[in-house]
């Protein structure tokens, strides 16, 4: 049977780059060198094609595990918003301390900047997202634009500011977060939460104030801070709400553009906080910043 349509394009195609090295960094206690990389939702046309704002996402997991891939089916839905996805990696806890992360996060926003008329990315339209433990390293990519000393690596003529963030569930007062956990470790069996280990490994064995205090998003935050919206669940046992409520109130006190989204029932990580409702809010808040809604 023969069919002929007539078809009228209603939206561009994608296309998915994988496997882009953006970083070389130091491994196996540094008598090694491995590359970092990212995949990329763009558009599949890509000549003469106008710039569109750029997602970076940061998966979590606990500082010990990551996998770029893992998010790459609920990017669609900001490509398809007209954002260019970028999945990233980084170093891991056992591949290194902190700011090695917060390093590779950064060289991953001056690559992207670099090769902006190759990828379609907008410079001045970069803004970082991630979950969990990629909520600590977006948190601290949009705090620490002006914090020259975790600018290492190639493409250092490139800025590493971007210019919004959205934070899912992530940890953002390390210190208190780990004070906090010894507290109710002393008091009663927690068996659902981040254990102390998680963060002496992202730290260093001993780690003390000044070093959880280093790694911490909200002790940066400036005038200079860039909007941000942090989703948090009330039935998360892994990360604390209090962790997002704090950087919610000192936002406030500084006078920063922050939208704070508590969903009634989500747990660490759940479903709830990926449905399209969801989404939906989240690319609306993009788009203000991006000026896509204008």
């Amino acid at each position: 049977m023969r069919k002929q349509l007539c078809i009228e394009k209603k939206r561009e195609v994608l296309s998915l780059i994988t496997d882009i090295t953006f970083s070389n960094v130091s491994c196996w206690y540094g008598a090694s060198r491995r590359d970092l990389k990212m995949d990329l939702i763009v558009p599949k046309s890509r000549t003469n094609h106008s710039a569109c704002p750029a997602i970076v996402w940061i998966c979590g997991g606990a500082y010990r595990v990551v996998d770029r891939a893992v998010w790459l089916p609920e990017m669609m839905r900001f490509a398809r918003a007209g954002y260019v996805a970028a999945s990233i990696e980084y170093r891991t806890s056992n591949e290194a301390n902190f700011p090695a992360q917060l390093i590779d996060v950064k060289s991953a926003v001056r690559f992207l900047r670099a090769h902006a008329k190759e990828f379609c990315v907008d410079p001045g339209r970069i803004y970082a997202m991630g979950e969990s433990a990629g909520g600590t390293m977006a948190s601290l990519l949009g705090v620490t634009g002006d914090q020259k000393e975790f600018d290492q690596g190639d493409h250092l003529n490139q800025s590493s500011a971007v210019q919004g963030v959205v934070d899912y569930y992530g940890v953002v007062d390390l210190f208190d977060a780990s004070a906090e956990r010894d507290r109710m470790s002393a008091a009663v069996n927690q068996s659902n939460d981040v254990p102390y280990f998680i963060f002496e490994e992202f730290l260093g064995v001993g780690y003390g104030k000044a070093e959880a205090e280093k790694a911490s998003a909200i002790r940066y935050i400036s005038k200079k801070t860039p909007p941000f919206m942090i989703l948090h669940g009330t039935k998360d046992t892994v990360v604390p709400i209090a962790q997002s409520i704090k950087l919610h109130d000192v936002m406030q006190k500084k006078g920063i553009p922050c939208e704070f989204v508590v969903v009634e029932g989500a747990a660490h990580g759940d479903d709830l906080l990926y449905q399209d409702e969801m989404t939906d809010h989240v690319i609306s808040f993009l788009n203000r910043l991006s000026g896509k809604g204008e």
